[in-house]
């Protein structure tokens, strides 16, 4: 609906598994009727930002999660191994002490390697979730958001194959390791934009709404060690940079995804239902946050047969700004260039 001479942009976030959320959160803005001109991903927002942009449906992109934590290759992998020691503490002893040593041996790896888990598991993962296409190829227009640990600049990929930059975007530092590219090194877009809505704005978005899957911070627990507060240091910087970033956006969904671990596979079930609930209670603001025109055809349409010629419309100006899609560009975020 570009005619209307608004564009509304979806800021998927980060948060590996709860990322999920952001399925649910689709299904919503799908039966509620409201279009998104322009989505942009980090890390698992980029990787359900783009299933989604690339033209499967929610409930697609739910059905290949389900099939995918019940595959063999799944089974196998270190994805699952090293996201059961983060499971909650019901587990028998037996469990938790495996866990503890599982644990163990992929930190102490982690000391002569770039990475916990093994770069291929990860990208067998991106290749079972989208299609092998160019990003300027997208139904819906999308942008992945990641960044070069070389400049400590955000790079933001409107060009491109779909499948590199999500897997770049995803990289978690220590994880899953970079991916070189040029002179980039790129990691994870979460460094430096957890939620993408600074990208948004400038990617021309006039209505960001943004998708927040980050756990809030919570109270400080034993801080005895230097891990524990190396860690803490961390998510607290997060957390103020993540708050600065939404203040940006008109509007914000916060599914209530807990203290869950980004690795922790044992409630993905329950994400997608947390994402459409949290939808549902925005819809009120994100039906005054779009520009009037908008809203008036929403009224319209429930006594007027203009469907199918907004769908026609629609068609074409996407053809048109897939056309005219600009070239990858890096860009640092505002508050990197304020500070």
């Amino acid at each position: 609906m570009k005619w209307t001479g608004k564009k509304v942009g979806l800021a998927l976030g980060g948060g590996g598994v709860r990322g999920f959320s952001h399925i649910g959160v689709l299904k919503v803005l799908e039966q509620a009727g409201i279009e998104v001109d322009l989505i942009v991903g980090t890390s698992a927002g980029a990787l359900i930002g783009g299933a989604y942009a690339s033209g499967q449906s929610p409930r697609e992109i739910e059905d290949k999660i389900k099939a995918y934590l019940s595959s063999p290759e799944f089974n196998a992998s270190a994805i699952k191994t090293v996201g059961l020691t983060f499971t909650p503490e019901q587990a028998s002893v037996f469990r938790r002490a495996q866990n503890f040593l599982i644990n163990r041996f992929y930190m102490i790896r982690s000391f002569f390697r770039p990475s916990i888990l093994p770069a291929g598991d990860f990208q067998s993962l991106i290749n079972y979730f989208l299609p092998e296409m160019d990003i300027r190829e997208t139904r819906i227009p999308f942008r992945a958001v990641t960044t070069d640990l070389r400049t400590g600049r955000q790079i933001v990929f409107a060009e491109g194959p779909l499948r590199q930059a999500v897997l770049a975007s995803c990289s978690v530092p220590g994880a899953v390791e970079p991916l070189p590219q040029g002179e980039w090194l790129l990691a994870d877009g979460g460094v430096t934009s957890l939620v993408p809505v600074h990208a948004t704005r400038e990617a021309g978005a006039d209505v960001v709404i943004a998708v927040m899957v980050d756990r809030d911070l919570l109270p400080a627990g034993s801080m005895e060690t230097v891990p524990d507060i190396l860690y803490r240091a961390g998510e607290i910087t997060a957390n103020r940079l993540e708050a600065a970033e939404l203040k940006d956006a008109d509007v914000i969904i916060r599914p209530e995804v807990g203290d869950l671990h980004w690795m922790d596979f044992s409630r993905s079930g329950e994400l997608i239902g947390k994402g459409e609930e949290a939808a549902r209670e925005a819809l009120g603001k994100i039906y005054e946050s779009l520009p009037f025109s908008r809203r008036f055809i929403r009224f319209a349409e429930r006594f007027l047969p203009i469907k199918k010629r907004r769908e026609r419309s629609s068609a074409k100006d996407a053809a048109a700004s897939t056309a005219a899609a600009p070239a990858a560009l890096s860009s640092e975020t505002r508050r990197r260039d304020q500070g």
